[in-house]
This record gives C-alpha cells, sequence and structure tokens, in this order.
C-alpha cells in the first residue's frame, strides 16, 4: 500500500470519526451506564478450586477481555434502523458500523463534497433535508477505502432520484458516466476538488424504491461485493 493511500484511507477515517462525534453530540446520544464494579471476592469466599490439588488464590485472575475498539463510546446515532439495514454489515471480509442520522445533520457537519449537491437535490423533491434520514455503512477502525450512504426520500421513483443527483453534479462540474457493473445500472460521479486533493473522490449512484445509495470506494471488488449485497 502506498503512502498517499495509507494517508487519503486515514484521512478517509478522521472525517467520518468527526462527524460521528459531533452528531453523537449534538442528537445527544449516549451509551448505556456501565455496571458498577463488584467486590473483589476474599479468600473466605473464593469459590473452590476445580481440581484436588490446584491452590486456592485470594484474588481473581487478571481479565483477558479485549481492549476497547475505538468506535466504542462514539453512541453512534440510530434514528432510522429500517435504513440502516439496507446497507452490507461487511464488505472485504471487514466488519462496518451502521448509523443514520437527518439528512440536515449531515449536510451541516461540513461544506464541499455530495452536501452541496444534495441540499438543493432533495428540495427537488419537495421535501426538507430535516425530513428525510440517512444511514451510513463504513469502517471506523481497519484501513478500507469504503463507505456506502442510502437515503430514503418516500414515494421518489428510482429515476426521479438518480436523475436530479446527476443533474445537480452536472451543473456544480461533476463529471457524470453511466456504467453497468455485475448487472446494475450505476452513475459514477466523480468529485473535482476531492480528486485533485487526493481524497476519495468517485461515488456509484444508484436507486432501489425511495432509495438512493452512493458507494464511495476505489476498489472494485468492494464495489462489485456491495452493489451485490444492496437490495435490487
Amino acid at each position: 500500500m502506498t503512502a498517499r493511500r495509507i494517508g487519503r484511507i486515514g484521512l478517509l477515517r478522521g472525517v467520518w470519526l468527526a462527524f460521528v462525534v459531533a452528531v453523537s453530540t449534538a442528537c445527544g446520544s449516549s451509551e448505556p451506564p456501565t455496571a458498577e464494579p463488584t467486590a473483589e471476592p476474599t479468600a473466605t469466599t473464593a469459590a473452590p478450586s476445580a481440581s484436588a490439588g490446584a491452590s486456592t488464590s485470594s484474588s481473581p485472575e487478571a481479565s483477558t477481555a479485549p481492549s476497547p475498539s475505538p468506535t466504542q463510546g462514539l453512541g453512534l446515532p440510530h434514528v432510522d434502523a429500517a435504513l440502516e439495514d439496507l446497507l452490507p454489515n461487511m464488505v472485504g471480509g471487514i466488519p462496518l458500523q451502521r448509523f443514520s442520522v437527518p439528512l440536515s445533520s449531515y449536510i451541516a457537519s461540513s461544506t464541499g463534497g455530495d452536501k452541496d449537491l444534495l441540499g438543493p437535490w432533495v428540495i427537488h423533491f419537495g421535501k426538507t433535508a430535516d425530513e428525510i434520514d440517512l444511514a451510513v455503512a463504513t469502517d471506523l477502525t481497519e484501513q478500507i477505502d469504503f463507505f456506502v450512504q442510502a437515503i430514503q426520500v418516500p414515494d421518489a421513483k428510482p429515476a426521479d432520484l438518480t436523475g436530479e443527483f446527476a443533474r445537480q453534479a452536472r451543473q456544480a462540474g461533476w463529471p457524470v458516466t453511466g456504467r453497468t457493473v455485475v448487472g446494475r445500472i450505476v452513475l459514477e460521479i466523480t468529485d473535482p476538488a476531492a480528486e485533485a486533493a487526493g481524497r476519495l473522490a468517485t461515488g456509484y449512484v444508484l436507486a432501489t424504491g425511495d432509495v438512493m445509495f452512493i458507494v464511495v470506494t476505489d476498489d472494485v471488488s468492494l464495489l462489485v461485493e456491495c452493489l451485490i449485497k444492496l437490495p435490487e
């Protein structure tokens, strides 16, 4: 793996972690309270040894539980669990973290990228970003250049969802190309600013029912696996 790719993936992970922390705080999400530790057993209350020849210790054995992962304690928001369920929970053998937020929270989290397209895109359907949910599946712990979003606009038609998104992209000067991948028609849309900065820049857009999916990756194998797992 090249140094440039490592840096690009590290930036992607950092952006998503920052977004998750910001949205979790704004939504007031929190982890379940930690259980109070129990008193340590003493020599008089320790359980007898399983074997007659084993000695009895007055202190418990050291814990063998794994260290907490970087995602523990983030309080991932889940405003739309059903939308999250449409996304894969694993690609390339890597477990993905899934969460969901109001589209307005995602758009307000920073500027640039698809956030500049999604605001006018959702208005086209007579909705506000507060009325629409966005779900994400990504990897926040490993070096994998991949994430996928799902945005649901109730009662919208698939062709309208992708067609309007393509129109907004072209209007912003983003190249849009139709492609067929594993039998699925997708729009390949590239963000020139992200490309110039050396970040992940290409998204693959498709829709099923009233849900639009955006798969962002430069790994063809991950794209193929994701498209196979997304609902048709």
